[in-house]
């Protein structure tokens, strides 16, 4: 099939960039100098071909997850008021926008990095990201092969690694989103009696009292039993309001848990090698004398942080909206409620007040304290890469 294809030239390429890097390494005399001005690309192309080969081993539950969440987009766009239409549509924009300003950064990385060695290097045969001993041959194009293949292979694979995060980024904003739409939902519950039914609340009272005495008469009975029924409606219709928020709520969760079993593998992945080439770029940044290389890298340090980052604040983003669910039900108008509406609506607040927190690998939690965290391990291996240089 035309996709096997596709991913079989993209594995191959990378492969080769991987190979030409770990070559080029070993038979460099350049120090760690030259070392860490190749990991920043070799590590970035690492982590696409580990999180590619996920998506393409597990293709068909990526499918799955897509579908379901365009279910889930659409589980509460029913619900009265223009409300869910309202924030179901700017999730949509925010996604739109995430994704939009994310490719625009990398293609300006690929417009520095790419032409960088024909601009700051003319005539010297040097290569984008990795430099091999052999590129001054003439007889076989090798330069001109491995100049194509470093550019190809790593334009294809920032973009498919990007896809991934965003694709995550974006499925979390959307689950944020039903999380928002259910707390207004719920904040909103409150006993639906029609005007008439109100303002015949005291006669209605009175006619209570004097059922009591015997001083009703059969048309005051009527209108008695009739109000009690319309009361009774309104507390069975938000019972069942309530009722159907929470199998919302049990819906969203669910699929929050198994969001997280897909994501779980490429988010440990990404945090992993951002790690890594954020240290890297950053001592290139700080250390290397060529002008070149520490405009590349010091432009290329966001790429790693923001793929992180990406992943933390659209969890955190989630966490926050499952917890506050629980202070929504606790604004509802539950004083005038049922019973049975209390007590289901005890249960919901308890089961909201642990909060949706995702994992990387089953190992980190995912929010905006574990970009920090790794934002530290990160500086720390950069302070232990310059006290090595330094000796």
């Amino acid at each position: 099939s035309g996709g096997g294809i596709f991913f079989a030239v993209v594995f191959v390429s990378n492969l080769g960039n991987m190979t030409e890097a770990a070559l080029g390494l070993y038979l460099g005399h350049g120090g760690l100098q030259e070392i860490t001005l190749v990991l920043p690309n070799t590590l970035t192309v690492a982590s696409g071909v580990f999180k590619m080969v996920f998506f393409y081993r597990d293709r068909g539950r990526y499918y799955g997850l897509v579908r379901r969440t365009d279910r889930l987009t659409m589980l509460q766009l029913a619900a009265p008021g223009e409300d869910a239409a309202t924030i179901v549509r700017d999730a949509g924009r925010h996604s739109l926008k995430l994704s939009s300003s994310v490719y625009a950064f990398v293609s300006l990385q690929i417009i520095v990095w790419f032409p960088m060695p024909l601009i700051a290097y003319p005539g010297q045969r040097k290569l984008p990201f990795v430099q091999l001993p052999w590129n001054n041959n003439t007889e076989i194009p090798v330069y001109e092969l491995s100049y194509a293949l470093q550019c190809f292979s790593s334009f294809t694979i920032i973009f498919i690694t990007l896809g991934m995060d965003c694709l995550f980024a974006v499925i979390m904003i959307h689950v944020a989103a039903q999380f928002e739409i259910l707390i207004t939902r719920i904040r909103n519950l409150r006993l639906d009696l029609s005007t008439s039914v109100m303002q015949q609340k005291p006669i209605l009272s009175q006619h209570s009292r004097n059922s009591r005495t015997s001083m009703n008469t059969p048309t005051e009975s009527k209108e008695i039993l009739e109000f009690q029924h319309q009361i009774t409606e309104a507390h069975d219709k938000m019972y069942s309001d309530l009722c159907n928020c929470v199998e919302v709520h049990q819906e969203i969760i669910r699929f929050v848990r198994h969001l997280e079993t897909m994501m779980s593998p490429i988010a440990m992945t990404q945090f992993v090698f951002s790690v890594l080439v954020a240290c890297v770029a950053l001592y290139q940044a700080t250390y290397s004398e060529d002008f070149s290389a520490v405009f590349r890298c010091a432009g290329f340090l966001p790429v790693p942080g923001g793929q992180v980052y990406l992943y933390c604040w659209a969890a955190h983003l989630i966490m926050e909206q499952s917890e506050a669910v629980s202070a929504a039900a606790y604004a509802c108008s539950w004083i005038e409620a049922s019973p049975r509406f209390k007590r289901t609506l005890r249960i919901l607040m308890c089961r909201a007040q642990k909060p949706l927190v995702l994992t990387a690998g089953r190992l980190y939690q995912v929010h905006r304290s574990t970009f920090l965290s790794l934002v530290n391990a990160s500086y720390s291996y950069y302070a232990l890469l310059g006290q090595i240089s330094k000796r």
